[in-house]
């Protein structure tokens, strides 16, 4: 873990541990997420980020703390590991999000945490969070690689175009290879860290 600092360590090891809370709940979860862990157990290189940045949807941060601080099991270590090393971090726009129509481009925030970009670089995981501002909604998208998100403060999420249903502060959303998926924020903002296996 040479090159892994720990406060980044803090927040993967906070992360497994809000995922293996939840293993009972979700067995159909769990073989991605054993696979993302053992990867992680080595560390890669130090990534070459950008200067950290904020954009301004980055003010709802503060309210979505306080709402993952409020969760049930490791929900509040995970969240205070994630303000630590939030600082460091490259906060962007989804690509081409200013040809969306509504309140999309100005309403979200996305930053990786490891791959590309992020405080650590790899080929076999890519994990980061996402930020959306209350009433907005994340436009539906798919993609290959299996993903799974823990949801840190609720919001209201959408799999195979059935109704959005609410998921609170600890829920795990696990998205399927190309599963059409989409996420809202309610009154509140929405905050949430996803991991993605990109290896073969």
């Amino acid at each position: 873990m040479a090159n892994r600092t720990a406060n980044l360590q803090r927040f993967i090891g906070a992360l497994e541990s809000s995922i293996q809370a939840r293993a009972a709940q979700y067995p159909a979860a769990m073989p991605v997420a054993t696979r993302i862990f053992t990867a992680l157990k080595n560390s890669g290189a130090v990534g070459e980020t950008a200067p950290s940045t904020r954009l301004p949807v980055c003010d709802h941060l503060d309210t979505a703390y306080n709402q993952g601080r409020t969760g049930p099991g490791g929900i509040p270590e995970l969240t205070d590991a994630l303000a630590a090393i939030e600082p460091a971090l490259n906060w962007t726009r989804r690509d081409n999000s200013a040809q969306i129509a509504g309140n999309f481009h100005e309403g979200h925030a996305n930053a990786m945490i490891i791959g590309k970009g992020g405080l650590e670089t790899r080929e076999d995981v890519r994990m980061g969070v996402s930020l959306i501002a209350p009433g907005v909604l994340y436009p539906r998208h798919r993609h290959p690689p299996e993903e799974l998100y823990v949801v840190l403060s609720p919001g209201e999420w959408m799999q195979n175009d059935n109704p959005l249903a609410f998921k609170k502060s600890g829920d795990l959303v696990h998205n399927t290879p190309n599963i059409w998926h989409t996420m809202a924020a309610t009154k509140t903002p929405l905050l949430a860290v996803w991991s993605l296996w990109i290896a073969p």
